[in-house]
């Protein structure tokens, strides 16, 4: 395992499985020129790749690092101990990597972390094991970091595809605004390069997030004052399927956005519009667990809305639906069918 102190190609890769083609099975990116706009070197830049149980697409994930035309580069791959092929195709590659471990772990935010130790690179890139890089984002990223050196972050598009690359849509992202991060971020991982100063500086992921742990962590990033950088020529894509924590942990995700919007709205010193952005974000929350029949949990979030804005702040459906919650499920059930279906009762 070593860095990569030189331009890959796809003779220097292993052979794609058949009937892989396209990028980054058959094609490259261009290389990096020999220097930067300014003359100087190229900066290392590591990549740290989660993985656990993704064998049906790490490897794509691992070609659209390694070919990105980079001259000087650091690819980390801590594994949670997969069960599946995940292992034996990340040791088809090992020759490339300059780190890579398969152990349980506490899950990913605490693999991320056990990565970000380690990386030596100047600038640091997250890219999940079902996800992947379009061609040229590692140049966009660092060049950016020549032309912006007072930026902390560098942040680009994301494209959201299925499970056979096939375009969904793609994000609609601009430069940074503060009220863009709510509800959801507008800013991602997966297209996304952090200088290394900013882990030196004691700055990784809240372990105790099993779902919303990149959205915690540019919160924190920004209320720390670090500095973004739009730059649209870096893209990435997100893969949806069947196995992503969005859609096998949304009971965890709305209990971890609820905790994320009640600490911003307590926590810091935000202007007006942003903190009735964050409170309608919470009251939306408490809409959602009552539609979900999630009744006891419906009932502790308003209290805790009241309890930090007042209640001058609760809308009057909200009010009506905490008196009707204890009515019981079946009760909200028929509300739910007679909203949806008015003509059918």
């Amino acid at each position: 395992m070593a860095i990569v102190n030189t331009i890959l190609t796809l003779k220097d890769l292993p052979t794609p499985p058949e009937g892989k083609t396209g990028w980054p099975w058959t094609e490259q990116t261009e290389p990096f020129p020999d220097k930067m706009p300014d003359g100087s070197e190229w900066p290392r830049i590591t990549i740290v790749t989660p993985s656990y149980n993704q064998g049906q697409f790490i490897e794509e994930t691992i070609r659209s690092v390694l070919l990105q035309g980079c001259p000087n580069l650091e690819y980390i791959i801590i594994d949670g101990g997969s069960t599946d092929n995940s292992i034996e195709i990340i040791k088809k590659y090992e020759p490339y990597l300059a780190y890579w471990i398969s152990e349980p772990d506490r899950g990913q935010s605490h693999a991320l972390n056990k990565g970000f130790c380690r990386v030596t690179g100047r600038l640091v890139g997250w890219q999940n094991s079902d996800d992947y890089y379009h061609p040229k984002a590692l140049l966009y990223a660092a060049q950016a970091l020549s032309i912006f050196s007072d930026a902390d972050v560098f942040y680009g598009n994301l494209n959201h595809v299925d499970e056979n690359r096939g375009l969904l849509f793609s994000c609609k992202i601009e430069q940074f605004e503060l009220k863009n991060m709510l509800p959801w971020q507008c800013i991602f991982n997966q297209s996304s390069f952090f200088k290394k100063e900013l882990f030196q500086e004691v700055n990784f992921l809240n372990e105790t997030k099993q779902h919303i742990m990149d959205y915690d962590f540019f919160w924190r990033l920004i209320l720390s004052g670090y500095r973004f950088k739009f730059i649209p020529e870096i893209v990435a894509s997100y893969r949806e399927h069947s196995n992503t924590k969005g859609n096998t942990q949304t009971d965890i995700a709305d209990r971890e956005f609820f905790e994320e919007y009640k600490f911003l709205y307590k926590e810091t010193d935000l202007n007006s519009d942003v903190k009735e952005k964050i409170l309608n974000c919470m009251l939306n929350c408490c809409l959602n667990d009552f539609w979900k029949l999630k009744l006891g949990t419906f009932r502790k979030h308003v209290r805790e809305v009241i309890t930090i804005s007042g209640l001058n702040h609760l809308r009057i459906e909200l009010i009506l639906k905490y008196l009707i919650s204890f009515t019981g499920s079946k009760n909200i059930l028929f509300i739910k069918l007679l909203i949806q279906n008015p003509n059918k009762y």
